[in-house]
């Protein structure tokens, strides 16, 4: 009896560890991609506007603007001024033209550009979206899986502008 009792008791006490185990890994896992999400690389302009090409699958467009939807949305309601500055210059148009292997063109226009200002969506979402971390991790990551899967052919084409004349 007694050898039976520490033989359960050493299962019990592997399975514990074994369950903590895949804890911490699958936990460390699911917080380095939130990391990351929240460490995406700045987009900044330098001229007076700013220009972004996305080429969009039609199949995905309503993914796309949902998250540029979003992202516009999460800039106004900010509680950072320079934030809401950058709202305020944000505009998203969809060509009429057709492009490329009949993806649709959405042309992102940032004017006035704010200077050193963040316009990565990926960034903004993260850090504000839903009021901001922690309860916005899962809806955060199907507005950014959405919006990439959405991109197709080059996906974006950043460009800074710089006023030459203003009429």
């Amino acid at each position: 009896m007694i050898i039976g009792k520490a033989s359960k008791r050493v299962w019990m006490g592997t399975a514990i560890v074994a369950a903590l185990a895949v804890g911490v890994l699958l936990g460390g896992s699911f917080a380095s991609r939130s990391e990351a999400l929240v460490q995406a690389p700045a987009q900044n302009f330098t001229g007076d506007a700013g220009l972004v090409l996305h080429v969009v699958n039609p199949a995905n467009a309503t993914d796309f603007e949902n998250a540029m939807r979003a992202f516009k949305d999460t800039l106004a309601a900010s509680s950072d001024a320079q934030r809401q500055q950058m709202a305020a210059g944000f505009r998203l148009f969809r060509a009429a033209e057709v492009g490329p292997n009949n993806f649709t063109l959405y042309y992102q226009l940032v004017d006035p550009n704010v200077s050193g200002g963040n316009y990565s969506l990926v960034t903004v979402l993260a850090e504000e979206y839903g009021g901001g971390p922690p309860g916005n991790g899962d809806e955060v990551r199907a507005l950014y899986g959405g919006y990439t899967e959405a991109l197709q052919g080059g996906g974006q084409q950043i460009m800074n502008l710089s006023l030459v004349a203003g009429f």
